[in-house]
């Protein structure tokens, strides 16, 4: 009966050890990400991207790819160098989906950017991507 029990104890710890490391690494993509703004890093940044990602930059709007997105940010980031960054809003409750807030200080402005992950193949991708000015 002993043995038993230690096995049965010894599979639920490797499922919550399982469980628990799944949302680490959804919780590492969404942190991994900020950093990536926080430094303007455009290039780390990208690799997030999916092949296609809808983006809003103030006031300009379209659906460029991964390469169009980084260059359209470097520019951005070129004329706002960030200063700091704070995630103000996460959703990540669902498995295929994520969304983030994040309030954005740069050496001009502070600014709200805001994204949307979708899990493609098992790994979550930038979909869309807003930067938008907080007035």
């Amino acid at each position: 009966m002993g043995i038993r029990l230690i096995r049965k104890m010894g599979l639920t710890g490797v499922m919550c050890f399982v469980m628990a490391v799944g949302f680490a690494n959804i919780n590492d993509v969404i942190d991994d990400i900020a950093s990536c703004i926080r430094g303007g890093n455009t290039k780390e940044l990208s690799k997030y991207f999916s092949s296609t990602v809808s983006m809003t930059l103030l006031n300009d709007e379209g659906i460029y790819s991964r390469v169009q997105a980084e260059i359209i940010l470097r520019d951005f980031f070129s004329k706002n160098a960030p200063t700091g960054v704070k995630i103000a809003h996460r959703l990540d409750s669902n498995p295929n989906f994520r969304y983030v807030v994040l309030n954005l200080e740069t050496s001009k402005d502070t600014f709200r950017v805001s994204y949307k992950l979708t899990n493609n193949d098992n790994a979550f991708q930038v979909t869309e991507f807003r930067i938008e000015p907080i007035y």
